[in-house]
């Protein structure tokens, strides 16, 4: 596994890998430099690192994750709990929240190993975990083909339950945020990529991305470029702002039976939908915000505060009308 974090999350640069000795090792990506190894003694299935670079999580196969300092290449501490391998970690601040093949996240605090919440409710191992930059909310990848949004600032899972989005046809491997937070990309064994909206939690887009599954998806801080890489042995990157120009987005939602048409006035490929032709009685030649009236038609039609208000009368005109 090779991240590079410098343009899609990381104030550093560095280079993490992930290897089968049972070894980390952390490389400076501008001379290819091995700045220091991590030796464990269970096999490793996952990385974390703080948002300052400062902190690593080696999550390992023997129930634990280790908390390294990338300073000093010492041990901080060992989390416990899990009743299975750990396979993955997110933080933020002092929390750090792991994913395990027993199917639970525990966050606990990343100094002392003190539990802080439990969180149940996948029906398979949980595969990739991701904090919101606010630390308000977890999204949970797992292989029970879904994705779950966890509200763990507000609490609403106690009584609500997380949010859960459905669409994957396979197990899913990876999820992210988006720096802004208002989206949430995930990827798996399907092939393909879902971008969500995250606070309706619902699909944006699908993606047929990949020849084979995806194993790791990195969004740009603008969240315009998205970066996806795959057993098919590639590395992909997609301007995920023109989205619906994709020909593998039109191509999906044709398939669905949609109709695409292109704006006469801005060029934007948009959805027909069957209601706006028996409304109109004709086919739509311009997308929504072209058909939106403009706000001179507003103030015409609803009329300004200033136009609408009533000027004071005087003494003199209410005696007249009297």
């Amino acid at each position: 596994l090779f991240t590079y974090k410098k343009l899609f999350r990381s104030k550093q640069w560095y280079q993490r890998r992930v290897r089968g000795d049972r070894t980390v090792r952390i490389w400076d990506a501008n001379t290819t430099n091995c700045l220091w190894t991590i030796q464990h003694e269970a096999l490793i299935l996952g990385l974390s690192f703080s948002e300052e670079s400062s902190l690593i999580a080696v999550c390992c196969d023997d129930k634990t994750s280790k908390i390294w300092d990338n300073r000093t290449y010492e041990e901080i501490s060992t989390l416990t709990g899990h009743d299975n391998s750990v396979t993955c970690a997110t933080q933020n601040g002092t929390m750090i929240a792991t994913g395990s093949l027993d199917k639970t996240i525990r966050i606990s605090d990343i100094r002392t190993g003190s539990l802080l919440l439990l969180l149940s409710g996948h029906t398979a191992a949980v595969s990739s975990l991701d904090v919101s930059t606010d630390g308000h909310k977890i999204c949970s990848a797992s292989w029970d083909k879904t994705v779950r949004v966890w509200d763990v600032h507000a609490g609403t899972y106690r009584t609500q339950g997380p949010r859960v989005m459905y669409e994957h046809e396979g197990c899913v491997s990876c999820c992210r945020f988006a720096d802004n937070n208002e989206k949430i990309v995930s990827a798996g064994y399907d092939k393909t990529v879902i971008i969500w909206d995250a606070l309706a939690t619902k699909k944006r887009h699908q993606i047929r991305a990949h020849g084979s599954w995806i194993n790791g998806v990195a969004m740009s801080r603008d969240s315009k470029w998205l970066l996806t890489c795959s057993k098919d042995r590639t590395i992909r990157m997609w301007n995920v702002s023109e989205a619906d120009r994709m020909p593998v987005v039109l191509h999906n939602k044709l398939s669905m039976g949609y109709k695409f048409t292109e704006c006469v006035d801005c060029s934007r490929t948009f959805k027909v939908e069957q209601r706006d032709l028996i409304e109109t009685g004709e086919e739509l030649t311009q997308c929504v915000y072209c058909r939106m009236p403009s706000r001179e038609y507003y103030s015409v039609q609803m009329g300004t505060p200033r136009e609408t208000a009533t000027e004071p009368r005087t003494s003199e005109e209410v005696t007249q009308e009297a």
